[in-house]
């Protein structure tokens, strides 16, 4: 299941790489919900309870204009909640 994870994550950031109808703030924004799931990985002390659900909320604006990166944002919020992070 980690590896999913890592895999999905690895694909969030290809994304954001190459999305050019971001904003920054909203690229940053996922970026960090990235990081703070590596972190989570890394060490299991981080409280993330929240965490999938902040990553749910931060595609609300754009999940009609960009269909695949709300996909993948969707996914890791599954196996987040599946790994019960």
């Amino acid at each position: 299941m980690r590896e999913k994870l890592e895999e999905t994550l690895r694909e969030l950031h290809d994304i954001l790489a190459e999305e050019q109808d971001l904003t920054e703030e909203d690229k940053q924004r996922l970026r960090q919900a990235a990081e703070e799931i590596q972190q989570t990985l890394d060490d299991e002390n981080i409280d993330s309870a929240s965490l999938a659900q902040r990553l749910v909320e931060s595609t609300r604006r754009f999940r009609d204009t960009h269909p695949l990166l709300t996909n993948t944002v969707g996914r890791l919020a599954d196996l987040l909640a599946q790994m019960g992070i």
